[in-house]
C-alpha cells in the first residue's frame, strides 16, 4: 500500500470519528433540550371531598391547567386527616415535585410544607394557610377573620332591628379544630360578640367545633335545642354547618330566620336558596374556584419566570375579593360565589379562566 492512500484511510478514519461524535452530541442536545420542555410535575394536595365546598376548587385547579401546558398537575386528596396530607406532601417531594399547591387540613402540616420549602421546592397554600408564613411563598384566600365579623355583624345588626329582648343567646359553631379557617372566623365572630358580652346584652350558650359538617351541626344543635329554646342566633363557620342547624330548628319545631337567625359561608347552592326563603339569614362568598385558580396562577409564576408575590402583598397573602349575601342581593350572586369570569392573577402573568 503506497503513502498516498495510508493517508486517505487515516483521513477517512478522522472524518468518521468527528461524524459519531457530532451525532452523539446531537442526540444528547436534543434529549436534553426535550428534558427541559417537559411538564413540571406539580401536585395540589387539598382535603378532599368529604365536603362540598371543595369539589369547586378541584374543578378550579383543573381549568386553569389547561392555561399552563408546562405545568402537569397531580390532584391528590387528603380525606380530610392531617397525618394522611403530611404523608402526600412527603411523598410528592420524594417524588420529586417541581412544587405543590396546598390546602392545609389544619396547621399542623406546617412542618411538612417547611420540609418541601427547604428542599427548594416551592408551596402556595390556598383557602386555609400554615402557620408560618415563612413555609409557604403566598397564600390565596380571603381574610376569615374578616369573613367572621361582617356575617356576625350583619346578624347583630337584625337583632337590634326587630327589637329581640336582650340577652340575646348566641351559639358559635366552628368548623375543624385546627384549620386557620375555623380559628379566624371564631375570632372575628367573637370580635363583634365580645362588647355585647361585657355589657350582657349577649350570651354565648355554646361554642363548639361542628367539624364543618353538616350532619355534625343538625346534631350539635339538636342536643342543644334539647335542653333549651331560647336561642336567637346560631353563628356557623361555613354553609354545611348552617343547613345541618336550619334542619335541626325545623325538627324541632321552630322556625329558622324567624325565631332563631342562622348565618353562614360560602355561598352553597343550597345556603342561597335557604337564603331567598329567609331560613338563612345570610352567607359570605370568596369562591373557591377563584382561589383555586390564582393558587396555580401564583405556582406558576414563580416555577416559570422567578416571580413571587410583589411586596404590597404582605407574607404573600393575595385576598379573594367577600361579599355578604342577603335576601337583596343573594339573585345576583352565583353558586359559590364564582364569578363568570375569574380575573387574571393580580401580578405577573396569566389569562382570565372562564368558570
Amino acid at each position: 500500500m503506497n503513502m498516498s492512500s495510508k493517508r486517505t484511510r487515516r483521513a477517512l478514519a478522522i472524518v468518521t470519528a468527528i461524524a459519531m461524535i457530532a451525532s452523539v452530541a446531537a442526540t444528547s442536545a436534543r434529549a436534553s433540550a426535550a428534558r427541559s420542555s417537559d411538564p413540571k410535575s406539580v401536585y395540589f394536595i387539598f382535603t378532599g371531598f368529604a365536603y362540598p365546598y371543595f369539589a369547586p376548587m378541584a374543578q378550579g385547579v383543573t381549568a386553569v391547567a389547561k392555561k399552563w401546558p408546562s405545568l402537569s398537575i397531580k390532584i391528590v386528596s387528603a380525606n380530610n386527616s392531617a397525618p394522611t396530607e403530611i404523608t402526600d406532601i412527603n411523598e410528592a417531594v420524594a417524588a420529586g415535585a417541581k412544587g405543590i399547591v396546598l390546602n392545609p387540613v389544619e396547621e399542623s402540616v406546617t412542618s411538612a410544607a417547611h420540609t418541601a420549602m427547604a428542599k427548594g421546592i416551592p408551596v402556595v397554600t390556598l383557602d386555609r394557610d400554615v402557620s408560618n408564613p415563612a413555609d409557604r411563598v403566598a397564600f390565596i384566600g380571603d381574610n376569615d377573620v374578616t369573613l367572621g365579623r361582617e356575617q356576625t355583624q350583619y346578624a347583630i345588626s337584625v337583632l337590634k332591628q326587630r327589637h329581640v329582648k336582650k340577652p340575646w343567646h348566641v351559639v358559635i359553631l366552628q368548623g375543624t379544630l385546627g384549620a386557620s379557617t375555623a380559628i379566624d372566623r371564631t375570632k372575628g365572630a367573637m370580635d363583634v360578640l365580645r362588647p355585647s358580652i361585657h355589657s350582657g346584652a349577649v350570651k354565648v350558650v355554646l361554642n363548639q367545633s361542628a367539624n364543618f359538617a353538616t350532619a355534625t351541626a343538625e346534631s350539635t344543635i339538636s342536643t342543644e335545642l334539647g335542653k333549651t329554646a331560647d336561642i336567637q342566633l346560631i353563628v356557623c363557620g361555613n354553609d354545611a354547618m348552617a343547613l345541618g342547624a336550619i334542619t335541626a330548628l325545623k325538627d324541632h319545631g321552630m322556625k329558622p330566620g324567624t325565631k332563631v337567625l342562622v348565618v353562614g359561608a360560602d355561598a352553597q347552592p343550597e345556603s342561597l336558596a335557604a337564603v331567598r326563603q329567609r331560613t338563612q339569614l345570610d352567607t359570605v362568598t370568596h369562591s373557591p374556584f377563584s382561589e383555586a385558580v390564582w393558587a396555580v396562577d401564583a405556582l406558576a409564576n414563580v416555577l416559570n419566570f422567578h416571580t413571587k408575590p410583589p411586596h404590597r402583598y404582605p407574607h404573600g397573602n393575595l385576598i379573594i375579593p367577600m361579599t355578604v349575601v342577603t335576601k337583596a342581593n343573594v339573585n345576583k350572586i352565583s353558586a359559590w360565589g364564582t364569578p363568570p369570569i375569574i380575573p387574571r392573577l393580580p401580578y405577573g402573568q396569566s389569562q382570565p379562566v372562564p368558570r
